[in-house]
């Protein structure tokens, strides 16, 4: 959001306690910043994480915090803007940004379009985004992680697009899982849509969030700071999907269970899950 605090996954964080209730303290963050393409802004360390009070790890439903840091002495300033109302969005851009020690990769770029074929396919696979697609997106979309070119692996962030206007839209908030593979599978990948959760950033940050949309008439902005998804009631996924999220880039094959059955798109609802660890490096910044 800007160069002092921004969003990240609540996923991404270390918890002390299965309902991710209680952060732990004595993780400590770091944030790296862009400049956009190979540019660096730094690192700077997080003073403070907020996860959204409603975050479910089970179903990973509004699964967003604020994280507050130091802003690299000052040394610079930016604004990257929420994109605030989803019908300004032409087309999307999907990006995945990396690092190789402390130097940026080139981003990733990938365009697209929201398919109906997509969106059902989405829907079968979770629950979640079945009672709340307003609230999110998703896509089959992948692209090789740098730490294993052979395993392919979510977008990180979204940008919607408005004519030449761009502003980040959604971060990754988990993938669901057909079977085992999770290295370019039957795989669905679901994001986070940030426009509602704006006022809530506010109350946790005592100041206005930047934000980006058209002018004009039928434009609406919530402004409810206590705005949740729909939690699914029991059981909450499908039956042979394995809902995994957090540290997507460190998850191996085999770390992701059995289902039992291996499951076809389409199949009866069941529970499952995965407990990735928190990473401890968090990036953010402009393309």
């Amino acid at each position: 959001m800007r160069n002092t605090y921004g969003f990240v996954a609540a996923s991404c964080l270390d918890y002390l306690d299965k309902d991710a209730k209680s952060v732990n303290q004595s993780t400590i963050y770091e944030v790296a910043i862009s400049g956009g393409n190979q540019v660096s802004y730094g690192t700077a360390m997080v003073s403070k994480v907020t996860p959204n009070p409603r975050y479910d790890p089970k179903t990973f439903a509004n699964n967003l915090a604020v994280v507050e840091f130091t802003g690299n002495g000052g040394r610079y300033e930016f604004v990257n803007y929420i994109a605030s109302w989803r019908p300004d969005w032409s087309s999307m851009y999907y990006v995945r940004r990396s690092m190789v020690s402390t130097m940026w990769n080139m981003p990733v770029v990938a365009p697209y379009t929201e398919s109906s074929e997509d969106l059902a396919g989405c829907a079968r696979a979770n629950r979640l985004f079945l009672q709340n697609q307003k609230d999110m997106m998703c896509n089959k979309m992948s692209t090789p992680s740098p730490l294993n070119s052979t395993c392919s692996v979510p977008y990180g962030s979204v940008y919607g697009v408005n004519g030449v206007n761009i502003a980040i839209a959604a971060l990754y908030s988990h993938s669901a899982i057909y079977g085992d593979n999770v290295c370019g599978g039957n795989v669905y990948n679901y994001y986070t849509v940030m426009e509602n959760y704006v006022h809530w950033a506010m109350s946790v940050l005592k100041t206005r969030v930047p934000v980006y949309h058209s002018r004009v008439a039928e434009y609406t902005e919530n402004m409810n700071p206590e705005y949740t998804m729909t939690i699914p009631g029991q059981p909450s996924d499908i039956d042979g999907v394995k809902v995994v999220g957090g540290d997507i880039y460190r998850i191996k094959t085999d770390e992701v269970p059995k289902a039992e059955p291996e499951a076809k798109e389409g199949e009866k609802e069941k529970k499952g899950g995965l407990s990735i660890p928190a990473i401890v490096a968090i990036v953010l910044g402009a393309l």
